[in-house]
């Protein structure tokens, strides 16, 4: 359960205004009196492929403070399970069409050799936007890291003060927003095109050690289709809250701040809303 649940996280939109490339970033100026560092990750990847560079370790070890958006705890894991399933007397039977669901079902036997049964047992009570990042999660047929479990645990080895940019009930919110009318297409678009969101989620890994940034951004919002409620509400909008909490960190003290790598493009991006602030942002060379 708990790779379900931080499965929701990983996926990272397509934006039209891509930045410098680089997954690091070193904030100063602005009567900073120390540097800080912005990095973008892809929240979860697979095993064979994780990629940790020696610089953001390193960088990481000179801070005193390490942030990510939401808790990694228990409590987190909790909240977001409920956010992510069908409440009580619901399920993905009660909001599509007979038709509908068998699709799904058909793709399940076909993808996954999961017989109806199992499914209903182990997916069927999941919400369709939650199903359709899972499947790729699955199609990986591998173990998972995470990158924020990763960066947490090693902040914590080197001592650092840890805290998150949000309540994980604040992204269950926002996750809301997307209809359910909405989840259902886009989850039966992703059962119908499986062979290409598996393509693109595995030029994401690839690109992602290089700082492909331009090309990572490139990989369509799957499974929400570019929705503009859905990048309002689940990115620029938290962006923004995050922003007042980010400068206080940085004017404190030496801080190492992890998000989604789609938080930090766009108009509305973290890099954006940093320098329109008289923030310098320098991208860190990574090998």
């Amino acid at each position: 359960m708990k790779k379900l649940v931080f499965s929701l996280l990983a996926f990272v939109p397509s934006l039209l205004f891509a930045q410098n490339s680089s997954i690091l970033w070193e904030i100063s100026g602005n009567q900073l009196t120390t540097t800080s560092y912005l990095m973008g990750t892809p929240k979860f990847i697979g095993e064979k492929e994780f990629y940790l560079p020696q610089e953001a370790t390193s960088r990481l070890s000179q801070c005193a403070v390490f942030t990510v958006e939401d808790q990694v705890d228990h409590h987190a894991q909790h909240e977001l399970n409920k956010a992510v399933h069908f409440p009580k007397g619901q399920s993905l039977k009660t909001v599509m069409s007979a038709e509908e669901y068998n699709r799904v079902v058909a793709f399940f036997q076909s993808e996954f050799g999961m017989d109806a049964k199992a499914f209903e047992l182990h997916y069927a009570k999941l919400k369709p936007l939650a199903l359709s990042i899972t499947m790729t999660r699955l199609s990986l047929k591998e173990n998972v890291k995470f990158y924020d479990i990763e960066l947490l645990t090693l902040a914590k080895k080197n001592n650092l003060t840890t805290y998150s940019l949000e309540s994980i009930e604040r992204e269950a919110k926002a996750l809301d927003k997307f209809t359910m009318a909405d989840q259902v297409k886009a989850l039966l678009h992703s059962v119908d095109h499986f062979d290409v969101q598996k393509s693109e989620y595995q030029k994401l890994m690839a690109d992602y050690p290089k700082g492909k940034l331009e090309e990572i951004f490139t990989y369509t919002l799957h499974p929400t289709e570019n929705s503009p409620v859905f990048l309002e509400e689940f990115y620029y909008k938290r962006n923004e809250e995050w922003l007042p909490k980010i400068e206080k960190m940085i004017k404190e003290k030496p801080s190492f701040i992890a998000v989604g790598i789609s938080h930090l493009e766009g108009e509305r991006g973290i890099l954006t809303l940093l320098k329109s602030k008289g923030y310098t942002l320098t991208p860190v060379p990574v090998k």
